[in-house]
């Protein structure tokens, strides 16, 4: 495929072209897919926004026709292929022969000399993605996964490009035209809705605060199954949750509202609340999707738009932003996400802004892993949005992760049970007993036992955080 704009040949296969990456005109032909019977119907929750639903499997995976005979006969003369990626090729070891520069290779009465086999010097050798610690990985999307929240209710987003482009699902932003974005920090900003699809669940947030920032990386080409992934969001109210799991599907067909075409199937968790999250790929770091939907029932399955599928219409809303006006004609196709919440979710406006006891013992559960975490890593990071900011208890945290650091202690907690909770109405208390291991850093082993008090707090939002821990003797 010839570049029209730099005049690089490409792969025909390619979208963009390698040289400078403008889109190639390379529209992608859909196969037809063989349906087996009537089509199964999935029971489906849209991860974002305000909306239950029912989503319909499209289709099964193809069919494979058997190759005519005269081809399984041509085969027999062909070397074998080599094994798929992630599967074992032949187990015995085949030791590469070693040949002399100047000899010659006979091969079937053809003379090839070995310089003419070895590719010439100019000639790019194929470099393999670099591998990047998961821990690594999660930090640096955390800080560039946020939490899109709206009148009628929240998602997640990721940062696009330098120029404060976020992407997240167009149900998530659907009937707003101005929205709440959270960084991991808990700050607030303001963001305007550019972009929005009313065939294609994406759309497009302008943050003039974050132009500058470095945005996550992408990636431009389709992912194997059996990657491991790693999904960003805030699912259940729970901001800036990552999971971890596996590429599980590809090619998946579903018609609800919008229409979601080869989309990716995952097992890593996602919940309400994750819609318009990053899927990255845990190897790379790189964006391979955006978190879409979930299955109601059942097994852990999601599913994730792959984002080079939308790279060019999102670029496109980056450098030509539609009018505000042009983003409130798209809301009517929405009127049916309305029906949906009627029908099957009774959406109660206390509901989030009241202390729930089994939610409270949960956030401490959180918190307790995450401040582990915490100290394992000497990473301050992990535990620091789940703290009100700037608070004393906050600041004591963080300068006991500065002082331990580097000093090779070991942390390993063994119990944490929780022994009563009250409710006030602007703040609750929760009383726990927990003991961990501790190797200081003299390397003295012991066990130690704690009794604490969590004073935790709620914003407008119903997100818990704790303002204060105390100690008891």
């Amino acid at each position: 495929m010839l570049c029209k704009k730099c005049g690089h040949e490409n792969e025909s296969s390619a979208n963009f072209c390698k040289n400078c990456g403008a889109a190639l005109d390379n529209k992608r032909i859909k196969k037809a897919k063989k349906r087996k019977g009537l089509a199964a119907v999935l029971s489906i929750l849209l991860l974002g926004g305000a909306g239950f639903g029912t989503a319909q499997l499209l289709a099964d995976e193809p069919e494979q026709a058997e190759p005519p005979a005269e081809e399984l006969a041509d085969a027999k003369d062909e070397p074998t292929a080599e094994p798929p990626k992630g599967k074992e090729a032949n187990p015995e070891p085949i030791s590469e022969p070693e040949v002399p520069v100047e000899s010659e290779e006979i091969t079937e009465g053809t003379v090839t000399k070995v310089e003419d086999i070895v590719p010439p010097a100019d000639q790019p050798e194929k470099v393999e993605p670099k591998k990047i610690e998961k821990t690594a990985i999660i930090k640096e999307a955390q800080q560039k996964t946020y939490t899109i929240l709206t009148e009628t209710g929240q998602g997640s987003g990721f940062l696009f490009t330098d120029t404060g482009m976020v992407v997240t699902n167009a149900h998530v932003v659907a009937g707003s035209t101005d929205v709440v974005v959270r960084n991991i920090n808990g700050q607030d900003v303001q963001g305007k809705v550019v972009g929005i699809s009313d065939e294609s669940d994406i759309a497009l947030i302008k943050v003039e605060e974050y132009t500058g920032m470095i945005p996550l990386e992408t990636e431009m080409a389709p992912t194997d199954v059996g990657t491991e992934v790693i999904a960003l969001g805030s699912p259940s109210g729970f901001e800036n949750t990552a999971s971890i799991g596996y590429l599980t599907g590809i090619d998946r067909d579903f018609d609800q509202e919008f229409l979601y075409e080869d989309i990716y199937q995952i097992d890593a968790h996602i919940a309400p609340g994750s819609s318009g999250g990053p899927l990255i790929d845990a190897g790379t770091g790189k964006v391979i999707g955006i978190n879409s939907l979930v299955m109601e029932e059942g097994d852990s399955i999601g599913f994730s738009i792959p984002l080079y599928s939308m790279h060019a219409e999102l670029s496109e809303w980056a450098q030509n932003p539609m009018t505000e006006e042009e983003v409130s004609s798209k809301f009517h196709v929405y009127d049916d996400f309305e029906g949906y919440e009627d029908e099957d979710y009774e959406y109660d406006p206390n509901l989030e802004k009241t202390f729930d006891e089994t939610h409270l013992s949960e956030f401490i559960g959180d918190f307790r892993y995450y401040y582990e975490q915490s100290l394992v890593n000497e990473d301050f990071f992990y535990v620091q949005n789940l703290l009100v900011y700037e608070s004393d208890i906050y600041n004591s945290i963080l300068t006991y992760i500065d002082e331990i650091s580097g000093k090779g202690m070991e942390f390993n907690f063994t119990k944490l049970d929780i022994i009563d909770i009250e409710i006030f109405e602007e703040y609750a208390v929760v009383q726990t007993e927990e003991a961990f291991e501790l190797k200081n850093a003299e390397g003295e082993s012991s066990l130690e036992e704690r009794s604490k008090s969590y004073t935790i707090v709620m914003d407008e939002n119903g997100f818990y955080y704790v303002s204060d821990i105390v100690n008891h003797e």
